[in-house]
């Protein structure tokens, strides 16, 4: 037990990791018998080895979030890669779905870079199994697409995914999406949404800078949409949209932030990027909207923001589209769910 102790203090004052050449000469140990107190110590779940650059680092487990990257192009892997290699994750690979799934069983990662179309089982069943699966549900999903058309996204959100990201993708938006996961972890999160709800935004909006404003964006004929397609789905477009608002905002704002209180989502953006922002957020939404009805494209007015829908009995009735309503905040918001 001295030596594991020794190992412990040494891995908790190096959160970046240690060398095993290291860790045996801090002990007085041969790489050989260092190595040996290293694998028990990693069965206990106590360290885990990680890989930076050509070296490979222990660390303490509790100091190290998982991280699964399942794609199957060896170069897009690497560079998966190296884009977190900055971050302190200890990082696990696989190359098809199969292995995805076997890798998830065997790791318990803390969060998972899956892409959509992947050999063996592609990336939209792996998500699925593994947001059915008690264990694993919880774990945060970030879906990779070749493809820019918005149908792979939604594809992606109704099997569970927590979000999504187009190929090819800034690394940065990456780390930024994964340092959200991970580091500000789902308390006092939106179940839905991800978001921050009430304390967290109240107080950022009560503390905006100057330069900011502060907006929220309401769903019009919501209830509508929930009593014709039920909570689930209602939950999809919600997320989906949360998504759409947060990749906006990565975009085009520098010191943005997205909230959601109630049933609405609240964000803050520079003044002089406000009505960009708007105007994005809104024709994302609008092009979005289509995929989330059973209807062909015939029965959509978009004009009228109407949709013709055909009951068991032959009945055509008109369903009124959901639309977003972005309004500038005037004062403080009031506390909601």
């Amino acid at each position: 037990m001295g030596v594991e102790k020794t190992i412990i203090g040494l891995l908790s004052k190096r959160p970046e990791g240690v060398s095993i050449s290291d860790i045996s000469s801090f002990t007085g140990h041969t790489r050989a018998t260092a190595a040996k107190y290293l694998e028990l110590m990693k069965l206990q779940n106590k360290v885990d080895l990680r890989e930076v650059g050509k070296a490979k680092l222990w660390v303490l487990t509790d100091k190290v979030k998982k991280i699964l990257i399942a794609e199957d192009e060896d170069n897009i892997r690497k560079l998966i890669k190296i884009i977190l290699s900055k971050g302190e994750y200890a990082l696990i690979e696989a190359r098809d779905g199969e292995e995805a799934l076997e890798k998830v069983s065997e790791e318990m990662p803390d969060l998972i870079v899956l892409d959509l179309m992947m050999p063996k089982i592609d990336g939209v069943e792996v998500c699925r199994q593994i947001k059915k699966n008690a264990l694993t549900k919880k774990i945060p999903v970030i879906m990779l697409t070749a493809k820019r058309e918005m149908k792979d996204k939604v594809i992606g959100i109704t099997v569970g995914a927590d979000d999504y990201l187009t190929k090819p993708f800034d690394p940065r938006e990456l780390r930024v999406r994964v340092k959200t996961f991970l580091d500000q972890g789902n308390k006092d999160r939106n179940s839905i949404t991800n978001l921050p709800i009430v304390y967290d935004v109240v107080k950022k909006i009560k503390s905006l800078d100057s330069k900011l404003e502060a907006y929220s964006i309401t769903f019009k004929n919501l209830e509508v949409y929930k009593k014709n397609y039920g909570f689930s789905k209602t939950d999809e477009l919600i997320r989906l949209t949360s998504q759409i608002i947060t990749h906006i905002l990565d975009k085009l704002s520098e010191k943005s932030f997205a909230g959601h209180i109630g049933h609405d989502i609240m964000v803050a953006v520079e003044k002089d990027r406000a009505k960009d922002v708007s105007k994005e957020i809104i024709n994302e939404f609008e092009s979005t909207v289509p995929f989330f009805y059973d209807a062909d494209y015939e029965n959509i007015d978009f004009k009228k923001n109407l949709i013709l829908k055909t009951d068991r009995k032959g009945k055509i009735g008109k369903i009124p589209l959901i639309q977003l309503d972005i309004k500038k905040m005037d004062g403080n918001p009031d506390k909601g769910d």
